[in-house]
């Protein structure tokens, strides 16, 4: 699968073509960057080439001292939310080494890239994300700039930047530029977390009709349909198009968990389980990524809200123990906690809250900020209810709600707190806290149409007052 990301890889000349000059002597590295960019923007493994693991160690060997190779290592690292230079003394001996180096050979696009890698790598996210903007400015069709911003704008709950990242360049994108057709789904998901479903959904059909493996389009398709209500026919649309999107396996588990919400929202626990059974449990388990782990710890979660006993599944995610200490954003660290709860490992839950203090106390960056004003609390609420303290978890959870998307993730993601919130209330034994939990049901109603977990809800609110006549 994937073949068209090995057809005419730019040597050196092509790159100067494209008008993205990269420093390098070496045609193979030229060429093995091209193929690792085109597989991370596709989110496809190509066969031909090996997978995106095999071309970024050619593209090293081959020249271990090429600037862009080494500023998308880097980047990616980072983006992946696994790789901190705080804790990773290696890892930031490579930052300071590209700074250094790009100074003293680097184009000025080079430089930039450079700069914004490390920033990103060092929390400062906004700024990273300036320096790829202006990039942008001078280079539309520099795919790296584009696809790093748009991953940090999703990191920091940037709706309307990752939206409007793509709309200033799309049309100033030759159209024959290898990986156009995929800047459609980027911009179909920048207008869908800006509730623009309309718009959203025709940019996501309008690339897959381009590539229909384009499983960000397909992604952003199924968002604009969990979040209005089409739960039928987005379980239908994702089960159709399987054998399209399930190559792309760098994004396959996220379109599977998407897959299993619609089943939630319908209340059909048990294809959710079938789906975390076949599906989304074993590929976390192999592939040992952290957005893999949020997303099955999120969806047992959701079952154990809907009253699913899920057995022993929280024992089955991989161990998260050498990322207690990273805190690359405040969305893994709140799933992370009540996670390792679930696991009845208290002592290491303990560790973690303790690490996020310390860290809030002496780092710096955005996510330090963020942590403190949002990501702290939000991990106590969620530390309260998952040990059955629901007025507690309510009055922590409550005043927040309104911040939480600045933790980064989506509409979708988020929503797991939101559900959370109105069990407490619905829990509470304040009845201020129960009123409360009328007014959040109210306002994601408003945002999400048709939805079966807020009928459900809404009738275990209406038991509970009828309980008390």
């Amino acid at each position: 699968m994937g073949e068209w990301c090995a057809t005419n890889l730019r040597d050196i000349e092509g790159w100067k073509a494209s008008g993205l000059p990269m420093t390098t002597t070496s045609n193979e590295c030229a060429r093995m960057f091209d193929a690792t960019l085109r597989q991370l923007l596709s989110w496809i493994k190509c066969e031909q080439l090996g997978g995106i693991d095999h071309t970024m160690t050619q593209m090293s060997a081959a020249d271990p001292e090429a600037l862009l190779p080494r500023c998308f290592t880097i980047a990616l690292q980072s983006l992946s939310t696994s790789h901190t230079p705080r804790v990773d003394v290696e890892y930031k001996k490579q930052i300071d080494k590209l700074i250094a180096d790009s100074e003293k050979m680097g184009t000025e696009r080079e430089k930039l890239h450079a700069q914004g890698a490390a920033l990103y790598a060092n929390g400062e996210m906004r700024k990273a994300t300036e320096v790829w903007e202006r990039i942008l400015s001078d280079h539309p069709n520099d795919l790296m700039a584009l696809k790093f911003a748009h991953d940090g704008y999703f990191f920091m709950g940037d709706s309307t930047n990752k939206r409007d990242s793509v709309a200033k360049v799309i049309d100033r994108v030759r159209k024959d530029e290898p990986c156009y057709s995929y800047l459609h789904g980027m911009y179909a998901f920048g207008l869908e977390e800006c509730g623009q479903y309309k718009e959203a959904e025709e940019q996501a059909l309008k690339g897959l009709s381009l590539q229909k493996q384009d499983c960000w389009s397909t992604h952003a398709r199924a968002h604009c349909m969990e979040m209005n209500g089409r739960t039928k026919e987005g379980a239908r649309f994702l089960e159709g198009t399987v054998a399209d999107w399930e190559p792309c396996y760098m994004l396959a588990t996220h379109n599977y968990w998407h897959n299993a919400l619609f089943y939630i929202e319908d209340g059909d626990k048990e294809s959710v389980i079938s789906i975390f059974d076949k599906q989304i449990g074993p590929r976390q388990a192999k592939s040992h990524g952290l957005l893999d782990y949020v997303d099955a710890a999120s969806i047992l979660w959701r079952l154990e809200l809907e009253g699913f006993d899920v057995g022993k599944r929280w024992k089955d995610l991989f161990s998260i123990d050498k990322h207690l200490d990273d805190h690359v954003i405040a969305f893994n660290d709140v799933h992370f906690g009540p996670a390792l709860i679930r696991r009845k490992e208290p002592e290491k839950e303990e560790k973690l809250r303790e690490s996020l203090r310390n860290f809030i106390t002496t780092s710096s960056g955005d996510n330090r900020r963020v942590s403190e004003r949002v990501g702290a609390q939000l991990f106590d609420g969620m530390h309260a209810f998952a040990n059955e303290r629901f007025d507690e978890a309510a009055r922590l959870l409550l005043p927040i709600r309104d911040q939480i998307v600045t933790i980064g993730g989506s509409a979708a993601q988020r929503d797991v707190f939101t559900q959370t919130l109105l069990h407490a209330c619905l829990n509470a034994r304040d009845k201020q806290l129960f009123h409360e939990g009328l007014i959040v049901l109210a306002e994601r109603d408003r945002l999400k149409k048709n939805s079966g977990v807020s009928a459900r809800l809404a009738e275990k609110f209406k038991e509970r007052m009828r309980a008390c006549l």
